[in-house]
């Protein structure tokens, strides 16, 4: 009883897993167009930049901060000239 206890303990885990997988996968983060998030990037840096004390090599800042969040906001911003 124990071991069946444990093995379906362990399905549900993994079934909770593969669901949570799944739902990062249908955000709907990921159906807004680059052209988009370009113009969003371009605002962050914009109001990065013109900050009292601006610091473009601050790597907890914008644009530094958008290539870390994942490799399609990495792809874009490093291929975004106007944000460098």
């Amino acid at each position: 009883a124990r071991e069946l206890l444990e093995n379906l303990l362990s399905a549900r885990q993994q079934a909770q897993s593969r669901l949570e997988d799944t739902k990062s996968l249908l955000h709907p983060m990921r159906s807004i167009p680059n052209e988009i998030l370009a113009e969003i990037f371009g605002h962050c840096v914009l109001k990065a930049y013109s900050a009292e004390d601006p610091d473009a090599l601050n790597p907890k800042g914008a644009p530094w901060l958008l290539t870390r969040v994942c490799h399609r906001w990495r792809e874009l911003t490093i291929n975004l000239p106007e944000l460098w």
